[in-house]
């Protein structure tokens, strides 16, 4: 056994279906919308809120009324949006 442990990171995440429970209409806005993330056929493919937010206050298509609702959401957990949603769930 080798002498090196590696080091174990935790993320504090929450799933994109809690994310965005109730904003049904956003998420299609986000999935459509071509974002600079990957995902699909992944376990957890974690992305920071303050990402998504960023991207979504781009896209000409989402609705800003429904994005603040997110990222008013988010703050309550993380006001710093630092906080990782999970694509994948």
């Amino acid at each position: 056994m080798s002498k090196t442990n590696p080091q174990i990171q935790t993320a504090q995440f929450i799933p994109a279906s809690v994310a965005f429970k109730g904003l049904k209409r956003l998420w299609n806005e986000f999935v459509e919308s071509n974002p600079p993330f990957s995902w699909g056929g992944s376990n957890r493919t974690l992305v920071t809120a303050e990402a998504i937010i960023n991207h979504l206050d781009g896209c000409a298509n989402a609705t800003s009324r429904l994005v603040e609702s997110l990222r008013s959401r988010l703050k309550k957990i993380s006001p710093d949006l630092q906080l990782f949603v999970d694509l994948e769930n």
